[in-house]
């Protein structure tokens, strides 16, 4: 066994008898409550409906959807859970990737595994740590060619095995396989998105539900998958040697961000920004604006032609220009603001033209430590205005009160539940500690026949 892998497997296995802090615990209860809302308001997205088209199983014989009665096979299940979190891109950031996409994979495994309340929290826990960690190491490094996916698989790999208590043999195994196959490219996420942006994770927790299948039916898996011959580590530096992962001896999970508007996580900033100017400036007097700021955003959200031109839901929630002009024109951004009559509306593109993205190497300096936004703008008469913004609501410099995320829930889950019942699964939810049974919450989000 290699290092890596052997490092992650002991990982998971402490936790059964040190469980996460009160603290830890307490953040996996935001990250969750904030994911089930999510999934929710992104319940009728392309993936969901074709999740919907493969036969459901009984209630109880399967896997746990979210806001739906049946069940479903249990690896789809995860992937259907898992595209409906990801959809609205309003769920949780943290080394630069989505980790809760990696919820829809243990709620899918929640029933079978009987899971308590307790139980969920800390494979929440674990998910984020080995995803945040696999991330720094493998996918977090220019030229970003590697997607997010595959911190995903292991992560919720890892948070699935805790759920059914596997043993640290089949651990290992679901761990190396998990590892070796399905290794996925960014290119989801270049050029004219596509309704693959928003699934792509949703098949890397579908990959971790059947590896973890297979490592507890017998199934063996390579003992070298991260630093050995032909590995991880091989193919990013072209020979093999230590991925020298970052050891398990803080928790990651408490820097995680939530989002207060439905966009890239980065490009908050924009939304924040064109707020501020527009307190200043009347869009229709604008005459150019440059947003200076990471390299990261930049080349995420500001760097290629489709994202002044967007044509399809996925790439306006990653076109900066749109956002920013949007914020800007309307005063909000919501979840409707990705529409096709608000992104296809031939009055924004000329707001959008007017602006420039330019990477600064102050504020990459700080990143991702600190988000930064720096506007220049100048008016029809020649008049500048600027504007910085840092560390949005969210941030973990900046959190999202405990009545916000309540009132981001309530907003997603309301259209499905109605108010009265809305509260009353937030409130459910909110004491998932407690519960004897993660099924309770599950129930909850679930509408009344």
């Amino acid at each position: 066994m290699d290092q890596t892998l052997k490092t992650i497997v002991d990982f998971i296995m402490s936790l059964r008898t040190q469980p996460p802090p009160d603290a830890v615990l307490d953040r996996c209860r935001e990250i969750l409550v904030d994911a089930l809302g999510c999934a929710i308001g992104g319940r009728d997205c392309v993936a969901a409906q074709s999740a919907q088209a493969y036969p459901v199983v009984p209630h109880g014989e399967g896997g746990a959807v979210i806001g739906v009665a049946q069940d479903a096979v249990i690896d789809m299940a995860a992937f259907w859970n898992t595209a409906m979190i990801r959809y609205l891109d309003f769920n949780d950031t943290l080394c630069g990737g989505h980790p809760s996409d990696m919820i829809g994979a243990l709620v899918a495994m929640s029933r079978p595994a009987k899971a308590t309340g307790k139980d969920m929290l800390i494979a929440v826990a674990i998910a984020h740590e080995i995803f945040c960690r696999i991330s720094e190491s493998v996918m977090w490094r220019a030229p970003w060619t590697m997607d997010t996916g595959y911190g995903i698989a292991l992560g919720a790999t890892g948070g699935i095995c805790h759920l059914l208590g596997l043993s640290r043999e089949q651990t290992t195994h679901a761990i190396a396989a998990a590892a070796t196959n399905g290794t996925p490219l960014r290119a989801s996420r270049a050029g004219l998105l596509s309704h693959f942006k928003g699934a792509a994770t949703a098949i890397s927790s579908r990959h971790a539900v059947f590896c973890v299948h297979m490592a507890r039916s017998g199934m063996t898996a390579p003992s070298a998958p991260f630093d050995g011959r032909h590995g991880i580590v091989e193919l990013l530096n072209g020979k093999e040697g230590p991925l020298n992962l970052q050891a398990f001896d803080h928790w990651k999970v408490v820097k995680a961000r939530l989002k207060y508007f439905p966009v890239a996580y980065n490009s908050q900033l924009g939304v924040w920004a064109a707020l501020e100017l527009r307190k200043q400036l009347d869009h229709a007097r604008l005459a150019k604006v440059t947003l200076h700021t990471s390299t990261f955003l930049k080349h995420e959200c500001g760097s290629e032609p489709a994202k002044w031109d967007p044509r399809t839901r996925e790439t306006a929630d990653h076109s900066l220009p749109y956002i920013f002009a949007l914020a800007l024109r309307d005063g909000n951004i919501d979840i409707h603001s990705f529409e096709p009559e608000k992104f296809l509306d031939p009055q924004i593109r000329p707001l959008m033209n007017k602006v420039v993205v330019e990477a600064d190497a102050a504020i990459d300096a700080s990143w991702p430590h600190n988000l930064e936004l720096k506007l220049s703008a100048v008016d029809v008469a020649g008049k500048s205005y600027q504007v910085h913004i840092r560390n949005p609501r969210g941030h973990d410099l900046n959190p999202l009160t405990v009545e916000e995320i309540c009132n981001k829930f309530k907003i997603l889950v309301e259209p499905l539940l109605g108010k009265a019942a809305a509260t009353a699964a937030f409130d459910l939810a909110w004491r998932t500690r407690e519960l004897g049974s993660f099924g309770d919450v599950l129930a909850a989000l679930v509408p009344a026949a």
